[in-house]
């Protein structure tokens, strides 16, 4: 400005020339008014660049189709969704509406393809909202194009908008601690219009491209000079905006100290309307594709059955688990049930148990189900030892019984787990898993096999499908959850009879993992 004063002192000529220089500058300061405050550090965020005739995530769903499982992750208000955006105006003030006695009683935002001059709203569909033929949003021809629209019907204040002022000038508009005060309350109200020039060249969309926020309660809000004002449209899947088909938008941002509507005029010299407070300004945004990745994660299973838990065995010597290692096999996964000062053999007067434990993990985000297969306990010459049922059953000393349970595998004594995992499973504790079943859940009858066997009153219940040798029986599952490492302990007990038949009794249980991917 120092440089055209100094010129135009040199001479007539030179004056003409400064003349014609400033003439080229007063129509955008008449359209934005020099004269007015302007709002400063101003910015807006989309929840989403992408054009408005977007709407589905990287598998091409979407809330109108949604996956087999009524899923999408395009949710209005997300990143992939341009049809159903919300946006954040963030700005300081320039006035002081406090030493002015000028409280701001509304505010409005208009969308324009241009930072200056007459307004032609955003967007890409064919024809022109004077001749009637301009295509809508929600035509079958708009798969690739789209205008700019602002979807608001109903719109409650504190819910589908916010408004913020941080007087701390932190900018953290998230922490009511920081001298932030919340503006909106039920007397602000949202209107969306269409408000385009017939004096633009160009097609004009007849989309709402106007947003008025006014406080119907004429109280307003009262910021200072430099104070930082937020304003918060939110998304939903009725009340959101969508983005224009393609390029750069600009949106000019008034205050007021009036909430009557007449006083919102726009697009005639800023100096004649005495309502505004601050504003004048622009803030400018861009529509941009996507960017989409595409890989794979192959399915994985981990399934170990065995008789000693690798979780008790001293990590250093010899290394043997990790961050979910396999059951480990001792005596080639024998084990011996019965009376271990006579040969591990069965007696009428005691019930007898043994252990074994299987470990699962899996990524199948469907869960997975395991089952057991396999006969009750038999000798060469066919006689056999009476499975206990299918329904939870306690020990009954002296009938014969064969059953098994779930007990949990951290009850083992404490003292027999490895220090060193123990401070793993603190440490680090969504890599070590503590032995347990976390997400997979215990059939009912055989959940409770924790308890006594003999005595009065024997409280653990055990369960056992001869069936389940030809076809096995579901004894845990999860159906909605990706298993990362369940580990289960597993019970035996062995009861007989007076009349029980001499002989070797033996049988062989299997544990199968079904995932559901």
């Amino acid at each position: 400005m120092y440089t055209l004063k100094s010129i135009a002192k040199r001479g007539s000529m030179l004056s003409v020339v400064a003349a014609v220089l400033a003439a080229t500058i007063i129509p955008s300061a008449a359209v934005f008014a020099d004269s007015l405050n302007p709002l400063t550090e101003r910015s807006l965020l989309l929840s989403s660049s992408a054009p408005g005739f977007q709407n589905t995530d990287g598998s091409g769903n979407s809330n109108d189709l949604p996956n087999a499982i009524n899923e999408n992750y395009a949710p209005a208000g997300s990143g992939p969704n341009g049809e159903k955006t919300g946006e954040t105006f963030t700005f300081r003030v320039s006035a002081d509406s406090v030493a002015d006695s000028r409280p701001i009683k509304a505010m409005t935002f208009q969308y324009c393809t241009t930072a200056a001059g007459v307004c032609q709203s955003p967007g890409n569909n064919a024809g022109d909202a004077r001749d009637s033929d301009r295509l809508l949003n929600s035509d079958p021809l708009t798969v690739s194009t789209s205008d700019l629209d602002v979807n608001y019907t109903g719109a409650v204040a504190g819910t589908d908008f916010e408004m913020y002022m941080d007087f701390n000038d932190d900018g953290d508009f998230l922490d009511a601690g920081e001298d932030v005060t919340t503006i909106t309350d039920s007397a602000w109200t949202l209107t969306a219009t269409n408000e385009e020039d017939d004096a633009h060249s160009g097609d004009l969309t007849g989309a709402r491209n106007f947003i008025t926020l006014a406080d119907t309660g004429d109280e307003g809000f009262s910021p200072v000079t430099n104070t930082k004002v937020q304003i918060v449209f939110n998304a939903t899947e009725t009340n959101y905006i969508t983005n224009p088909g393609d390029d750069e938008f600009f949106v000019k941002i008034n205050t007021y100290d009036s909430n009557d509507s007449a006083d919102h005029i726009q697009n005639v010299p800023a100096a004649t309307n005495t309502s505004i407070i601050d504003g004048g300004v622009t803030v400018a945004n861009v529509m941009t594709d996507s960017i989409h990745i595409t890989t794979k994660v192959l399915e994985t299973m981990s399934f170990s059955v065995g008789n000693r838990n690798p979780d008790t065995v001293d990590l250093t010597s010899p290394a043997v688990h990790g961050t979910c290692a396999s059951i480990l096999q001792e005596d080639e996964n024998r084990l011996q049930l019965g009376n271990p000062d006579a040969e591990y053999s069965l007696e009428t007067d005691t019930a007898y148990d043994v252990y074994s434990y299987w470990r699962l993990s899996s990524n199948s985000s469907g869960g997975a189900t395991v089952y057991y297969s396999g006969n009750t306990l038999a000798n060469t010459v066919g006689d056999q030892i009476a499975p206990i049922g299918p329904d939870a059953t306690t020990s009954t000393v002296g009938t014969e019984q064969f059953g098994l349970g779930f007990v949990d595998a951290y009850q083992d004594d404490i003292a027999d787990f490895d220090s060193d995992f123990i401070a793993l499973t603190v440490s680090t504790p969504d890599r070590y898993q503590v032995p347990q079943l976390e997400y997979l859940v215990p059939e009912e009858d055989y959940a409770d096999a924790t308890g006594t066997i003999n005595g009065v009153g024997p409280t653990a219940t055990f369960a056992f499908e001869q069936e389940s040798n030809t076809e096995p029986r579901v004894i845990a599952q999860n159906n909605d959850h990706v298993i990362s490492c369940d580990t289960a302990k597993m019970r035996y007990v062995a009861n007989i009879g007076a009349d029980t038949p001499a002989g070797v009794y033996t049988t062989k249980i299997n544990y199968l993992a079904a995932p559901q991917y």
